[in-house]
C-alpha cells in the first residue's frame, strides 16, 4: 500500500522515523514529498495512528501525478469512491502553486458528477484529497483517500464544559496582549468582550493583533467591543492587591457552578491593571500565585485560572 503521510510541525528526525517504520515492515520504502512523506509498506493504516510525528494519513490513488483535465478528474474521483466503498464524501483540495483553476470550479465539476452516480456530499464524509500542481507548463493532479479518523489525528481532547464563561479585557493597549487573549479565547471557545473608551484606537491594535495571530476563524469567534461591562455576567476580576486567593476562587466557582450563573473573568491592561470604576463593579476579586509583588500578565492569568478550573473537573 502506498501512503501519503502529513507530518506534524516540530523538530523531527526522519531517519529515526524511518527506523520505526522498518521495525513494522523491514521492506518499507520512504520518499520525501511536497506534502509530507510517501511510504510504501505492507502495513495496515491503523499501524501508523500511534506515531505522534504524523498529523494526517491518506492512501494514494493510482500512485502518481496525472495530466489535468476535468473529464479525467471526475472519472478518477468516482473510481476512488468505488475502490474505497465511499458512500458520502467531501473534497479537500490543495493548490501547490498558482493556477487559473479555482476551488469553486473544481466543486462545480466534481459534485454534480458524483451526485449523478448516487454519492452525496457530507461535511463529515470520507475525504477525497485533491492536489493540483504546475510542473513547468504542465498542470497535474493527484488524488488520495482518507476518512475523518485518519484526516485529523489528535489525542482524546478534554471534554470540560466552559460554555458559561466569558473573558473581558479593559482598555488593552498592547498588540501582544490582545493577540494572546485572542488565541486563548479561540482555543477554549470563549467569548471575548473588550471594554474601551477609545474604540478607534483599539480597532487599530486589534487589526495588528489579528495579523500576528494565525489560524483563527473570526467569523466563528465571539468578539465584541463595549463601553461598559456586560451586565448579564457575574464578574470575577484579578488584582495583586486583592485579599482573596485561589482557594477562595475555587469556592466561588463551585458555588456559581451550582446555579445558572454566567461568569466573566475580567482583566485589566497589562500596564495599569483594572480601573477603579471596574474594580468597584466586580462581584469578586482575587490575587493569583504565591508572588505578591510581580503580577502575571493578563493572558497568563487567564491560562492559570482556566487550568485551575479544568483541573477541578478532571
Amino acid at each position: 500500500m502506498r501512503y501519503l503521510l502529513f507530518l506534524n510541525r516540530f523538530e523531527l528526525d526522519l531517519n529515526n522515523l524511518f527506523s520505526k517504520f522498518k521495525k513494522l515492515d523491514s521492506n518499507a520504502t520512504f520518499k520525501e514529498d511536497i506534502s509530507g512523506l510517501i511510504v510504501d509498506a505492507n502495513l495496515l493504516v491503523e499501524e501508523f495512528m500511534d506515531f505522534q510525528e504524523i498529523s494526517k494519513i491518506t492512501i494514494l490513488f493510482k500512485n502518481d501525478w496525472k495530466a489535468f483535465s476535468f473529464k479525467d478528474l471526475k472519472e478518477d474521483c468516482l473510481s476512488l469512491c468505488q475502490k474505497f466503498n465511499v458512500k458520502s464524501y467531501r473534497v479537500e483540495n490543495k493548490f501547490h502553486n498558482k493556477t487559473k483553476i479555482s476551488a469553486k470550479s473544481l466543486y462545480r465539476h466534481i459534485n454534480p458528477y458524483l451526485k449523478h452516480e448516487g454519492l452525496g456530499f457530507d461535511e463529515n464524509g470520507d475525504i477525497i484529497y485533491l492536489e493540483i500542481k504546475k510542473f513547468d507548463k504542465d498542470l497535474k493532479y493527484r488524488l488520495s483517500y482518507s476518512n475523518n479518523n485518519l484526516w485529523d489525528l489528535v489525542g482524546n481532547p478534554l471534554n470540560v464544559d466552559l460554555s458559561k464563561f466569558a473573558v473581558v479585557i479593559e482598555n488593552p493597549t498592547l498588540v501582544l496582549e490582545v493577540s494572546d487573549f485572542l488565541r486563548l479565547c479561540w482555543i477554549f471557545k470563549l467569548p471575548l468582550y473588550v471594554v474601551t473608551n477609545n474604540k478607534p484606537n483599539f480597532e487599530k491594535i486589534l487589526k495588528k493583533a489579528k495579523e500576528e495571530t494565525k489560524g483563527i476563524d473570526y467569523e466563528k469567534m465571539t468578539l465584541k467591543i463595549f463601553e461598559k461591562l456586560p451586565s448579564e455576567y457575574s464578574l470575577i476580576g484579578f488584582s495583586k492587591h486583592a485579599l482573596n486567593n485561589e482557594k477562595d476562587l475555587n469556592k466561588v466557582l463551585k458555588q456559581l457552578d451550582l446555579g445558572k450563573n454566567k461568569i466573566a473573568f475580567v482583566f485589566g491592561d497589562d500596564k495599569f491593571g483594572l480601573s477603579q470604576e471596574t474594580r468597584d463593579k466586580l462581584n469578586y476579586c482575587f490575587r493569583l500565585t504565591p508572588e505578591l509583588k510581580k503580577p502575571l500578565r493578563g493572558s497568563h492569568a487567564l491560562s492559570y485560572v482556566l487550568g485551575l478550573y479544568v483541573n477541578s473537573k478532571l
